[in-house]
């Protein structure tokens, strides 16, 4: 049994200990005054270490908080912000490998579930949370709603490239220049530069015709 402590007259928390009751399997028990009026008889282990802080009104006051701050936990944004601190926290979840192991956390403010909702609103139908830069946090400066076309580009899988402040992953820069997916991405592993990657034409003459499938000669 924990050495018996003075706590008479000692205020923690909420709670003043009045009186001593007796002992039980948790040590010497105590009939401690909340704040709130009301007493209860509780270990004086459980009140000294901080483990309750008052005689249940704190957690009840907390809880109802949470409920008046917003109101929304049936709102796809507040679902959306859940998720994210779940993947960036919680080493539990499958997802946490890809988000929190590596490193991506989430801006300090969105700790709170309104100041995340000032910053994004609501979430349109059908969109998703998405970081621009997949290598930054989640903040208000690099995240938008996205759709799942839009967000299955901008994964770790697929490249991007910049050139002259223009940023698009490599599927993009293929439709733009007219130049085959497979030859852009020939070109990103072999090390090449992005000016080379991107400014380097192709033949415009199909080396082998297979039916209605060209195989490009390409430039090296």
């Amino acid at each position: 049994m924990p050495a018996k402590k003075q706590i008479l007259g000692k205020k923690f928390g909420r709670l003043e200990a009045i009186k001593e009751v007796g002992k039980g399997n948790r040590g010497y028990i105590y009939l401690f005054k909340c704040d709130c009026g009301q007493t209860k008889e509780i270990p004086g282990s459980s009140v000294t270490t901080g483990r309750i802080q008052s005689c249940g009104c704190l957690r009840s006051e907390t809880t109802t908080q949470k409920n008046k701050t917003h109101g929304k936990s049936n709102l796809g944004a507040y679902k959306s912000w859940s998720a994210m601190k779940t993947r960036c926290t919680n080493p539990n979840t499958q997802c946490y490998k890809n988000y929190g192991a590596r490193g991506i956390t989430f801006c300090k403010s969105w700790e709170d579930f309104e100041k995340f909702y000032a910053d994004m609103g609501d979430r349109p139908d059908g969109m998703t949370l998405e970081r621009v830069n997949n290598d930054l946090p989640y903040s208000k400066d690099n995240c938008i709603w996205a759709t799942p076309a839009e967000q299955n580009r901008n994964t770790r899988q697929n490249v991007i490239l910049e050139k002259n402040g223009k940023r698009m992953c490599l599927t993009d820069w293929a439709k733009e220049l007219k130049i085959p997916y497979p030859t852009l991405q020939d070109r990103v592993r072999r090390g090449w530069p992005v000016n080379r990657v991107l400014d380097t034409p192709v033949s415009s003459v199909p080396a082998v015709c297979a039916g209605t499938q060209l195989v490009w000669t390409r430039l090296r």
